[in-house]
């Protein structure tokens, strides 16, 4: 940004950003990011989101060098002039408060100032800073929230929108409690992130969340609609996906009129082939998804300042990157940046999470075995549930409700590694709900012991938990070969593999309809998955 063309630009602080005294510091950094002189100090003061720099100028001699060395040292930003126009109205749906300025922001820099832009987040309450896998012990969430929610104003003002957001916690408090966070959790976070983040989506979430949606859109009244197209393993981006795509579909008539756009999740989307599955599954339930680039070559520049306003979540030069390769992959032609959409034409339908996620073959392999345990759910009397180290058990009391719900005569024997108890101390494990834990003590000893004892009941269904049991990339041939090894250690009776006990109960929801008697019917939604004979 030129010295001259500042003058009608509104300054305003960037949140992250605190003052103690007369000097400025990032969050709760020891180290100063500037010390401020007695005039710096006035000028730095006397911003409030609403003068310009032409009237800061006024009282305070040489505010334009002043601000534009602030704008360039991360400390402000400098807000352009925009017109505000009534219509047309575009609405972009994003998981986080930061997925709009990755993925579209270019697109969206495209149409400043040419109509009515709205972000609505669906992620409200959060814990999660850089901090957070630094091992440094800030972890309150409202004032993470605050911080969120005023990066996020601030990035859409940039972008030329309005941002909104829906009142949901974002995946690790949703994992686990948010008033039971502490150093120790944050510390597991840091080590094994994926145990709260990366699962299937719950469908009563989903479910839950697509009626919110329809209730804001019809509040909103777009007239033009860009949602999440989910390339991502993170529950909270396929959740949000999921629900956009329910609440078309089971709105259809309200929307129909509304051209629907889906985007691709950066940088989630540099590992190929997942947009392309994703288009292959829609497709087979009627809805063709139209691939195109959009050229952001123009407004590049202004996009990554966009993003960096999300300072607290991570360093612009970790992500510019990731950010740039993909652009210039969609870009194409030397020089040319690009983000990529599909147009959704024909009838919105929901296909089932197996077909949507990235480790498809993997979860339609659990769900095959966990229909053909259910063709008889109430002739089993055991089943064994062995956690490895790198599985999951939380969630533990909806999950392990959920499996005994399915199988109401199953007497069930859960083994974890003994420092994966913490896992299951929400609850759950009480007289309503027959699962047993038994620790597993002494490591590979131990787990010999448990193998043994396991052996000879030939006949007892058992699942395997473990990070690699859907055998997605990377390392997809170890984790086949872990896998054949699991199985053929566990002779003669059926061993399904998953990643975390929710995953298991969230398939059984997608299938069952579990409304308070053991008795109730199975119910297969899709005929592409038909349950295998035993």
């Amino acid at each position: 940004m030129r010295h001259a063309d500042i003058g009608a630009c509104v300054p305003q602080l960037r949140p992250h950003n605190r003052r103690r005294d007369q000097a400025i510091f990032f969050m709760i950094s020891r180290r100063p990011l500037r010390e401020l002189s007695r005039e710096e100090f006035l000028l730095y003061e006397s911003i409030d989101g609403r003068k310009t720099v032409a009237q800061l100028e006024e009282s305070h001699l040489g505010a334009r060098d002043r601000l534009l060395a602030w704008r360039e040292g991360g400390m402000i930003e400098l807000i352009p002039p925009i017109t505000p126009v009534a219509s047309p109205h575009l609405v972009v749906i994003e998981p986080h408060m930061d997925d709009a300025a990755l993925s579209v922001g270019g697109r969206l820099l495209n149409r400043r100032g040419r109509c009515r832009t709205t972000i609505l987040s669906v992620m409200k309450w959060s814990n999660f800073t850089s901090y957070l896998t630094l091992g440094r012990d800030f972890i309150n969430v409202q004032e993470i929230t605050d911080l969120r929610l005023q990066e996020s104003a601030l990035a859409a003002k940039l972008l030329g929108a309005e941002h909104r957001c829906l009142d949901w916690m974002e995946a690790p408090l949703r994992s686990w409690p948010a008033d039971r966070w502490s150093p120790a959790i944050a510390e597991r976070y840091e080590r094994e992130g994926y145990l709260f983040t990366v699962y299937v989506p719950d469908p009563k979430e989903v479910s839950l969340l697509a009626e919110q949606l329809v209730q804001h859109l019809d509040a909103l009244a777009p007239d033009e609609l860009w949602i999440p197209m989910g390339v991502s393993n993170h529950g909270d981006h396929r959740t949000t996906r999921s629900a956009c795509l329910l609440a078309l579909a089971e709105a259809r008539q309200r929307f129909s009129g509304v051209p629907v756009v889906m985007y691709e999740d950066l940088p989630y989307a540099a590992i190929p082939g997942h947009a392309e599955q994703i288009r292959a599954a829609l497709s087979e339930h009627g809805t063709n998804l139209v691939r195109n680039t959009e050229d952001v070559t123009n407004v590049f520049e202004e996009k990554l300042r966009a993003i960096s306003v999300y300072a607290s979540q991570f360093k612009l030069a970790f992500m510019e990157p990731k950010i740039r390769r993909i652009a210039e992959r969609e870009g194409g032609a030397a020089g040319k940046l690009a983000e990529a959409y599909h147009r959704l034409e024909g009838q919105v339908f929901l296909p089932p999470e197996p077909l949507l996620s990235r480790e498809s073959a993997g979860l339609m392999a659990l769900q095959s075995g966990l229909r053909a345990l259910l063709t008889d759910r109430t002739k089993w009397r055991r089943m064994t549930v062995m956690a490895l180290p790198s599985g999951s058990l939380l969630k533990w009391r909806t999950a392990s409700e959920s499996l005994v719900a399915a199988f109401p005569n199953a007497d069930f024997r859960v083994y974890a590694p003994e420092d994966m108890a913490w896992e299951t101390e929400d609850g759950g494990n009480d007289g309503n709900v027959s699962l047993r834990l038994d620790r597993v003590r002494g490591g590979l000893r131990g787990w010999v012991g448990v193998m043994w004892r396991e052996f000879f009941r030939f006949r007892t269904p058992t699942i395997v938990l473990w990070r690699g049991a859907y055998g997605a990339v990377p390392q997809r041939n170890l984790k086949k070969l872990v896998n054949i090894l699991i199985k053929s250690l566990l002779v003669f009776r059926r061993v399904l593999l998953a990643r975390a006990l929710r995953d298991l109960s969230r398939m059984l929801d997608a299938d069952l309809d579990v409304v308070g008697s053991p008795e109730s019917e199975v119910r297969i939604a899709d005929s592409q998955f038909p349950i295998p004979k035993p």
